[in-house]
């Protein structure tokens, strides 16, 4: 296949990938970097397409190599986008391109019969694409890792690529340059034929391995307080039982109601008693361990699972963030807002490895702390002891 035929083939494949790109982003409803991939793609493909029109535009070569630079950094802001890493190392990718830019100027001003601008755009765009390859290993997250890994892998073989390109131009000069600079030229479009397609097809794998990822942490967490919400405090509670039954161990459960959030919101309204879940979420966040689980149930109600806890440990738990809460406050319009809890602690000690049943001996427990005066913890055995 001759040098002509691959470079159309990869400017078509350009063209279409930045449409996949763009389509795909519309079907998922998740245009996360899809502007900038399907930029960099078609501003690759242009630069490209110069190769073809050396020799009827003197400043084709010239312009090939900035614009290669330039996709190269929308194609790093892609990621960067898709990813959620914000402005991470954009300022490299700006420097980068400034010094393409100025090369190519002075290339315009001072032609040179050596390669000079294919030396520079390669090992800038070697550099590009290797920073890319960088964010991606490292920042990709577990749930997305093997798509990363592989569209990672796609930007690390195409930054080699590159790499063997400067090697060659350095040979510039040398009886057999001509012949190997044609062969690389090949070698080097049939390899980005395959790298560049892996790594447009690796994207949209992010782009819905990272959806997914989206949704099943909307499906998890609360929306108004970043906590578990029950469906998923179930499932770990769940799995925490099914763990300490295998190892002999304990497992506590806390219940907490606020006292006096329906009396904020009719005073002030509910904006202001959503604030104050928020601040208690928070509060409660910041009191537990890091094998706690904090949710919130529904209205002002709170749970938490404490794996590897007695219920002993769990009542001083339990009191801290009472206590916590107790010192909790709000200044919302120029007023100040406080709020109490009352909690009712259950242990497998006392109930089993039962999720049911720590929830119900946890509810009892609240309620008669609720009974007793509020702003106070029940364990499941004053209980059993005032009963008795």
């Amino acid at each position: 296949m001759d040098t002509h035929t691959l470079v159309v083939m990869n400017v078509l494949l350009y063209v279409l990938y930045a449409g996949v790109i763009a389509l795909n982003a519309r079907m998922l409803g998740s245009a996360k970097g899809a502007a900038w991939f399907a930029g960099a793609n078609l501003s690759r493909g242009g630069g490209l397409l110069l190769i073809l029109l050396g020799g009827v535009i003197p400043v084709a070569q010239a312009v090939n190599g900035l614009l290669a630079v330039l996709g190269m950094m929308m194609l790093h802001f892609s990621f960067d986008e898709l990813l959620d890493r914000g402005p991470l190392w954009r300022s490299l990718q700006y420097v980068l391109v400034g010094v393409m830019a100025v090369g190519t100027i002075c290339l315009l001003i001072v032609p040179s019969h050596y390669p000079v601008m294919l030396l520079l755009a390669c090992a800038i765009e070697s550099v590009q694409v290797a920073a890319t390859a960088t964010v991606v290993f490292l920042f990709a997250g577990e749930n997305i890792g093997l798509a990363a890994s592989l569209t990672g892998a796609s930007l690390a073989v195409y930054a080699f690529l590159l790499l063997m390109r400067v090697m060659v131009s350095l040979r510039f000069g040398t009886p057999n340059y001509p012949v190997l600079a044609n062969e690389m030229l090949r070698f080097w479009l049939v390899g980005a034929l395959v790298t560049n397609s892996a790594i447009a097809f690796g994207f949209m794998f992010l782009s819905s391995a990272k959806l997914r990822v989206e949704l099943l942490w909307h499906a998890q967490v609360d929306e108004l307080t970043g906590l578990l919400n029950r469906w998923a405090l179930t499932r770990i509670a769940q799995r925490e039982i099914a763990r300490c039954g295998r190892a002999k161990g304990v497992i506590a459960v806390v219940m907490l109601d606020l006292d006096g959030l329906k009396r904020v919101n009719d005073s002030l309204g509910h904006a202001c008693g959503d604030a104050l879940l928020q601040a208690v979420g928070k509060a409660l966040q910041e009191t537990v361990r890091g094998q706690d689980a904090v949710a919130r149930m529904g209205g002002d109600e709170f749970c938490i699972v404490l794996p590897d806890t007695g219920l002993a440990e769990a009542g001083m738990a339990a009191e801290r963030m009472r206590s916590k809460v107790d010192e909790l406050t709000l200044q919302y319009r120029g007023e100040t807002v406080r709020v109490r809890a009352s909690l009712g602690v259950a242990s497998s000690e006392g109930c089993g490895l039962s999720w049911q049943s720590l929830i119900d001996q946890s509810d009892a427990a609240l309620y008669r702390a609720k009974r007793g005066g509020r702003n106070r913890v029940v364990a499941d055995d004053q209980i059993e002891a005032a009963e008795g």
